[in-house]
C-alpha cells in the first residue's frame, strides 16, 4: 500500500450510515530516522565524525474507531504521539504503516498559524485555507464577513499575516476552522491564547460544532481541558495506546500513574502486634480484626489507619465535579488515654502550596478526642470551593495546645476537580473561559441592581 492509501475519505454509504463509524484508524504508525554522534572515543580512533541512524517510533500499531457525534480526546505526556497523530489524519505527515478511514469532511487546526502565508493577507489566507477543505470560492465569500467577525481581526484582514501577533494569527486560524461545518473537528491545544471572551466564544463554538451528529477529536496533554471538551479518551503514551474509555476514567487513571494521585490510603499491616484496644463502635465502621497497625514508636500514642475521597454518593472517587460537595473520610486509632488526640488535615495544590488547613472543630467532642480507640471521622466539603485541577491531602494527628505531632502522613489521598463546559449560571466562573488562577474558587452570592443614583 502506498502512503498515500493509507489516509481515505470516503462518501457515507449505506453500511456506514447503519454503523455511524466516521474514523477507522487500523494499526497506524510512523517511523522517523534519527542520527546520533558516535562516541567520542570511537570518533577519536578511526579520526572520524561518524554517526549512526536509529529508528524512533512516534506511533506504533495505534488502532480505533470514532462514532458520529463523539468527543474523543487524546491525552498522554509530551512527545507521547498526540500531536503526530493528528498531523497524519490532517495529511500533514504521511504515515509509515497502517492505515486511517475518515467519512465526511475533517477540518483540523493544529497550532497557531499552521498554513498561513506570511506575504499574503488574511483575506488571502482565509480563501487559501478553506479551499483545501474543499469549499468553492463562493462558499467562502458567504462566510468572509462571519469569520472576519468571529476573527475580531477587523481591517487588518487585508494586512500581511506576517504584521499580525500570535494571538491574531490563532483568532484567525480558529475561525476559519470552525465556519467549514466540519463534520469532524481536530484540534491540538488551541484553546489556551487570546482573552477571555474570544476563549467563551470559541468554547460557545465547539459546542455547536459538535452537536447534531458533529466530532470532535481534542489532543491535549491537560486532563482538566480534556474532562470538559469530551466524553470519551484515548490516552497514548510512546506511540502506544495505553487505555481507551469513558473520559473520567481514563483521565483518573492517567493522573494516578503520572501524578500519584490516588482518592485511597490504607496502612499497611505489621507483624508485630500489641494487644487489643477497646473499640469505639459509635465512630468506627472499621473491620476490627485490623487491631493497632504494629508496635508503637517511642512516643506514638495514635496512628492514622485509612482515609479516602467520597463523592455525593459517599463513593471513593478520584475526580469530582467542581458543582458537587465530597468529602474525606479519615479513620485512625487512639492508643492512649487523656491526650487531647485530634485529627488535622492539610489541602495542597499540585504545586505543593498550602490552600488550607481543617482544624478538627466536631461538636460531639469540645475537649478532643480522650479515650482510647478507633474512630472515623467524616469531613465535608462544599461544592464550588475548590478550583479546577489536582488537589492532595496531608493526614494529621496532634494534640493542639502545646502542639504535639503524633502521626503525619504527607499527601495521603488526592484527587482532581473538574469542570463540564456548558453551564455559566450555576459555576463560579460565569462566562470567563479560562482556569481562573489560585487555590479555590468559591461561589459566592451576588446581589445587583440597578442604580438611578
Amino acid at each position: 500500500m502506498s502512503m498515500q492509501e493509507t489516509i481515505t475519505d470516503n462518501v457515507a454509504s449505506p453500511e456506514n450510515v447503519l454503523e455511524h463509524i466516521v474514523l477507522d484508524v487500523r494499526k497506524l504508525s510512523k517511523k522517523y530516522r534519527m542520527t546520533a554522534n558516535l562516541a567520542a572515543e570511537t570518533r577519536q580512533k578511526n579520526n572520524t565524525s561518524k554517526k549512526e541512524s536509529r529508528d524512533f517510533w512516534a506511533l506504533r500499531d495505534i488502532t480505533f474507531q470514532v462514532r458520529a457525534g463523539e468527543r474523543v480526546g487524546i491525552m498522554g505526556h509530551n512527545g507521547a504521539g498526540k500531536s503526530t497523530l493528528l498531523k497524519i489524519l490532517s495529511r500533514v505527515v504521511l504515515p509509515t504503516s497502517g492505515e486511517a478511514t475518515i467519512i465526511g469532511r475533517p477540518t483540523s487546526l493544529l497550532e497557531v498559524g499552521t498554513g498561513f502565508n506570511q506575504i499574503l493577507t488574511g483575506r488571502q489566507n482565509v480563501y487559501i485555507n478553506a479551499s483545501l477543505f474543499g469549499l468553492t470560492r463562493n462558499e467562502i465569500d458567504e462566510r468572509m464577513d462571519a469569520i472576519v467577525e468571529f476573527s475580531e481581526i477587523g481591517r487588518f484582514i487585508d494586512e500581511p499575516v506576517r504584521t499580525y501577533s500570535t494571538g491574531m494569527r490563532s483568532r484567525l486560524g480558529f475561525s476559519v476552522a470552525a465556519h467549514l461545518d466540519p463534520d469532524i473537528l481536530m484540534l491540538d491545544e488551541v484553546l489556551s491564547v487570546g482573552d477571555a471572551s474570544f476563549q467563551q466564544k470559541c468554547l460557545t463554538r465547539m459546542n455547536d460544532l459538535t452537536g447534531h451528529g458533529r466530532t470532535l477529536l481534542f489532543v491535549s496533554h491537560s486532563t482538566g481541558a480534556v474532562r470538559k471538551f469530551c466524553d470519551r479518551c484515548i490516552w497514548l503514551s510512546h506511540g502506544e495506546v495505553i487505555m481507551d474509555g469513558d473520559v473520567q476514567e481514563v483521565c483518573d487513571a492517567y493522573e494516578s500513574q503520572m501524578h500519584g494521585v490516588t482518592a485511597t490510603f490504607q496502612a499497611k499491616r505489621k507483624t508485630t502486634k500489641i494487644a487489643p484496644i477497646t473499640m469505639n463502635d459509635n465512630n468506627s465502621s472499621a473491620d476490627k480484626s485490623q487491631g493497632v497497625l504494629g508496635e508503637l514508636a517511642d512516643g506514638q500514642v495514635a496512628e492514622i489507619v485509612s482515609a479516602q475521597v467520597l463523592d455525593v454518593n459517599d463513593q471513593p472517587a478520584a475526580s469530582i465535579k467542581i458543582n458537587q460537595p465530597c468529602s474525606i473520610e479519615f479513620i485512625f486509632d487512639v492508643l492512649k488515654p487523656n491526650l487531647r488526640v485530634e485529627p488535622a488535615l492539610h489541602f495542597k495544590n499540585e504545586k505543593g502550596e498550602i490552600l488550607f488547613v481543617v482544624a478538627f472543630t466536631d461538636v460531639e467532642y469540645t475537649d478532643a478526642i480522650n479515650e482510647v480507640g478507633r474512630y472515623k471521622t467524616i469531613i465535608s466539603i462544599p461544592k464550588n470551593l475548590l478550583n479546577e485541577g489536582l488537589h492532595f491531602v496531608t493526614l494529621c494527628l496532634v494534640t493542639a495546645d502545646p502542639l504535639t505531632r503524633h502521626h503525619i502522613l504527607e499527601n495521603a489521598v488526592s484527587f482532581s476537580i473538574y469542570e463540564v463546559i456548558g453551564d455559566t449560571v450555576n459555576v463560579a466562573r460565569g462566562r470567563y473561559a479560562r482556569t481562573l488562577p489560585g487555590g479555590l474558587r468559591p461561589r459566592l452570592e451576588w446581589k445587583t441592581q440597578k442604580s438611578n443614583a
